[in-house]
């Protein structure tokens, strides 16, 4: 089982200068906050981190280790990660640390199991819309993912917020009627139409040919 903790430290220098100096050390320049606490701010090894986070759900809880004594041992959730748009250079991250009984929003990635009979048998194509479900619960009680059997989903026909089966400790904080996933039909090309309206234009002369050498005995 994969081990999620974090080595962090405080940071004590801040400013530009410093976050450029830090990340050219391998260092990512992060913020630990917490509702009504001081926020921290830290560093993170950018190569532990991206190893981590590459493993991890969006929903994923962090253990903190530190030699900070009010950072050592809690547990974070990823909040935001600022990347450089032109490189995708890790800039900076946010964590949220969490308290085992203070109820926390979080956003679950679902996964679709198996394969629609919508698109199998009756030509549809699968339209998943929603990947991550926002639900409120405890630290202990958040969910990995959410898996949905898409087996019996025909041509037409959507899966709802509201169909998710969700621990008894976890509630939606999404509309209920948000789709998740639909089969829809598939539709025709201008250039498809064009083929078939094309055709019946060659077929009609023929058509009207081959009626009137039937009707002559």
């Amino acid at each position: 089982m994969q081990d999620f903790t974090l080595e962090i430290q405080r940071r004590e220098g801040l400013g530009k200068a410093a976050n450029r100096r830090f990340r050219n050390e391998g260092l990512i320049p992060t913020i630990v906050y917490h509702r009504g606490e001081d926020s921290i701010p830290a560093l993170l090894s950018q190569r532990q981190f991206t190893h981590l986070a590459q493993q991890a759900k969006t929903s994923q809880i962090f253990i903190l280790k530190s030699e900070d004594k009010n950072l050592d041992g809690r547990p974070a959730i990823v909040r935001e990660v600022q990347r450089n748009f032109l490189d995708g250079r890790l800039l900076h991250v946010d964590l949220q640390a969490l308290k085992e009984d203070e109820e926390i929003t979080v956003r679950v990635p679902v996964k679709l199991v198996g394969e629609a009979t919508g698109v199998k048998n009756e030509g549809g194509i699968l339209a998943f819309v929603t990947h991550e479900v926002s639900v409120a619960c405890f630290p202990k009680d958040i969910p990995q993912t959410f898996e949905i059997d898409i087996n019996s989903l025909g041509l037409g026909q959507s899966i709802h917020a509201k169909d998710i089966t969700l621990p008894a400790a976890v509630r939606l904080v999404v509309d209920a009627e948000e789709t998740i996933v639909s089969v829809v039909a598939a539709r025709t090309t201008k250039g498809d139409d064009a083929a078939t309206e094309a055709s019946a234009e060659a077929a009609a002369p023929a058509a009207a040919k081959a009626s009137a050498k039937g009707g002559k005995k």
